[in-house]
């Protein structure tokens, strides 16, 4: 898998990290299909509560809202535009899947409601300014691997 994160979008996760300091932060990745397996990311939504140093837990209302916002703007072009995965921020750790996020995961894969056929998992960190990121896709059928990112600038 392929991931793009456009430009504006890498500029509002900087300054959500940077807002977050030394917590973990997180939320949604939507965004539009290029082409088989390439994903442009069109809206990284920030969850307005922060974690703590060394966990963050999804809002579900939230995230259910920005949803609902997002495929009334897209249209619901579920083809086209749609949900791609979850993020989140480790500020004080390498952008590395903890055993708890990969857990996470493979439980929203495997949910009885989960309609996609993957979603990925983000982990970003920022270094005076620096943006590091990590990303795996995980499908209901088991399968695990990375997802190369592309960080427009």
């Amino acid at each position: 898998m392929h991931l793009i994160l456009a430009p504006d979008q890498r500029d509002k996760l900087l300054e959500a990290l940077e807002r977050a300091g030394s917590k973990e932060i997180g939320g949604q990745l939507f965004g539009e299909l290029l082409a088989p397996s390439k994903f442009l990311i069109t809206e990284l939504v920030v969850q307005p509560r922060a974690g703590s140093f060394s966990r963050f837990v999804v809002d579900l209302f939230h995230a259910a809202k920005a949803a609902m916002r997002f495929f009334d703007r897209t249209g619901h072009r579920y083809p086209t535009f749609n949900y791609i995965g979850e993020w989140h921020s480790h500020p004080s750790f390498a952008v590395m899947a903890s055993s708890t996020d990969i857990e996470t995961m493979r439980n929203l894969v495997h949910e009885t409601d989960f309609a996609g056929n993957f979603a990925v998992l983000m982990i970003v960190r920022a270094d005076a300014g620096i943006l590091s990121v990590g990303s795996w896709v995980f499908d209901p059928q088991g399968r695990e691997s990375e997802a190369k990112v592309e960080v427009q600038t």
